[in-house]
């Protein structure tokens, strides 16, 4: 844990306060299946989907700007230590350059919770950051931190990269592990001369609500950019998972201060923010669009983030969703001919 801290520098224009960002969702789908593995990663069309342009007319159209992007470790480097897959590579670009079309800018999001899979005997396995199975260590955070500095050396040269997010939700990793992985990835990004702003999640899946308890009491991470942006979840469901199994008059019915607990759920991650002067990033947010008790909830809370400065990422946008509930695209739940839906997203992409 660091000590005392000096005056922060001024902050860079990279990290001036810019429009709220949407998640574009697709290149990480697919690795719920049971099959899913480094050696049998899926197919584009098929086990997951390269968003195309009209996608990000569209979203452009309500306001967007930034637009971050998902992907999965295992399809971007199919062997660890090994080099990135050309075919992964170009899918990322794809995305960025689509962005740059329409005037904006992506994060490239690393999706995979602290986790790789890789076929071990010719079946999945699964395994976390720096945990010891059977007296070795199959997935180290120096795997990690080679990770980053082969997409660093191969993504710092995009005009329209706005930033990393290093690792989507790390959870259940063990204690100081998220702290030093991500401190060794920010080395081997910054060891390359990549002055990229970085996006560094809290552990115990981002929880914006958990936040003060299960990250360090200040930043841990010393930046000579001065460009690490700590990033937060926030999801207003009763369990926060963002599946919001119930309406918004079924959980009322339970909950009476339902209506307090969005603000409730920020405020220890702005807090914290605050005693430590550091930038912070929303990274996911949502609420099924077609319901308007939860819709109702988000004018408070936006105006929150506003005053705090802290900019948010809509969750999700994106051409395989179907019928997900909080998905923003126009074939689901006839999104671009209510104006009262225009006008919501308007407002959030501001």
């Amino acid at each position: 844990m660091a000590g005392p801290r000096a005056a922060p520098p001024e902050r860079p224009e990279s990290l001036a306060p810019t429009p709220r960002a949407i998640s574009v969702a697709g290149l990480e789908f697919g690795s719920e299946l049971p099959e899913f593995c480094a050696e049998n990663p899926g197919k584009s069309g098929t086990e997951f989907c390269v968003n195309r342009a009209r996608t990000y007319e569209m979203l452009a159209s309500l306001g967007f700007k930034t637009f971050r992007i998902p992907f999965r470790w295992e399809r971007v480097q199919p062997l660890l230590g090994g080099p990135l897959d050309p075919d992964a590579l170009q899918h990322l670009r794809l995305q960025a350059s689509l962005a740059a079309k329409v005037g904006g800018r992506a994060i490239f999001d690393l999706h995979n919770y602290g986790r790789y899979v890789q076929s071990i005997g010719g079946a999945p396995a699964e395994y976390a950051l720096d945990k010891e199975v059977e007296g070795r260590v199959p997935l180290s955070s120096d795997d990690f931190a080679e990770l980053w500095a082969r997409l660093s050396f191969a993504l710092c040269g995009l005009p329209e990269n706005a930033g990393y997010g290093l690792m989507n939700e790390p959870h259940d990793l063990g204690e100081g592990v998220w702290v030093d992985a991500s401190i060794k990835a920010v080395q081997a990004i910054r060891s390359g001369g990549d002055a990229t702003p970085i996006y560094v999640s809290g552990d115990s899946w981002a929880s914006a609500a958990r936040w003060a308890w299960v990250n360090p009491s200040q930043p841990w991470i010393e930046d000579r950019e001065n460009a690490i942006i700590y990033e937060a979840h926030c999801y207003f469901d009763e369990d926060a998972s963002g599946q919001y199994r119930q309406s918004f008059d079924e959980e009322f019915e339970r909950d009476p201060f339902l209506t307090k607990r969005p603000l409730a759920r920020l405020e220890p991650f702005l807090k914290w923010l605050r005693e430590n002067e550091a930038q912070g990033f929303l990274g996911e947010l949502g609420v099924p669009v077609a319901d308007e008790g939860w819709t109702s909830l988000l004018g408070p809370f936006l105006e929150a983030l506003d005053q705090a400065g802290v900019q948010a990422a809509w969750w999700a946008a994106g051409e395989a969703w179907g019928d997900y509930p909080l998905a923003l695209q126009p074939e689901n739940h006839g999104l671009g001919q209510s104006l009262a839906e225009k006008e919501l997203f308007a407002a959030f992409a501001k």
